[in-house]
Order: C-alpha cells, then sequence, then structure tokens
C-alpha cells in the first residue's frame, strides 16, 4: 500500500513538471525572425491591396512573410508607403538611401488591412532591394 502510494505520489510531481516545462517553453519561446524566414507571398502592392478587397483572398496573407514590390510615394521616419497601397514598417528607421518613386522591394510579416486609412499593414519590413 505504502509503495502504490509513492508511484503515485511520484507519477503526480512528474506529471506536475512536465506540464511546468511545456507552459516555460511556451510563454518564453523566442520571436519570430522575419528576416530570415522564407517569404510565403511575392506579389505587387496593388494586387494585395486589390486581393484584400476580395473577401476569400483576405486571410491567405495576414500572418505570413510576404515580399512586395513597387514605387515609393510616401517616406515616412521608420515607415514608407507603396503605391499608396501598402505601409511597411521598420523595425528601426527606414533606411536613408530611399528616395520618394524609387522602385524597391521590401520583406515583411502582413498584420491586415487598414480600413481607415485604406493601406495594407506591413511590419518587421526589411529592404530587398532599392533602385
Amino acid at each position: 500500500m505504502k509503495g502504490k502510494k509513492l508511484y503515485v505520489v511520484l507519477a503526480g510531481v512528474l506529471v506536475l513538471l512536465i506540464l511546468a516545462i511545456s507552459m516555460y517553453n511556451y510563454i518564453y519561446k523566442s520571436h519570430r525572425d522575419i528576416a530570415t524566414e522564407r517569404v510565403a507571398y511575392t506579389i505587387s502592392a496593388a494586387q494585395i491591396h486589390m486581393d484584400f478587397g476580395k473577401e476569400d483572398k483576405m486571410p491567405k496573407y495576414v500572418d505570413q512573410v510576404v515580399q512586395i514590390h513597387g514605387k515609393i510615394t510616401v517616406i515616412e521616419q521608420n515607415a514608407i508607403v507603396i503605391d499608396d497601397k501598402v505601409q511597411a514598417g521598420f523595425i528601426m528607421d527606414a533606411p536613408n538611401d530611399l528616395s520618394i518613386a524609387d522602385q524597391v522591394t521590401i520583406k515583411g510579416r502582413c498584420v491586415g488591412y487598414d480600413d481607415l486609412l485604406e493601406l495594407v499593414k506591413i511590419d518587421q519590413a526589411t529592404l530587398i532591394h532599392n533602385n
């Protein structure tokens, strides 16, 4: 009887230990490094903006790594707007060598569509190509 009780207690402690380790790993897992992730979609700024107008296409881009090309229309401190359709936010300030009307290709995580500004939002963007 005493041996059976010991096994039950040890099994309970083992289950709690496994649960605690699993929770720790889930809570403290490392953040995604978008710059090193594989691109899920390569698309133009105009096309992704048009796709966000279609209900069936919208969810396929959200939280995916996308590569977008187009012409810079607005430059902000830490973001650019491409073709007046996509806002790409950089982790740090936008690269200094960018200017209006440059053709660029950026890579970042699509976070959705801003109904108020009518822009597709990209965060954690990195500059891939600048003409």
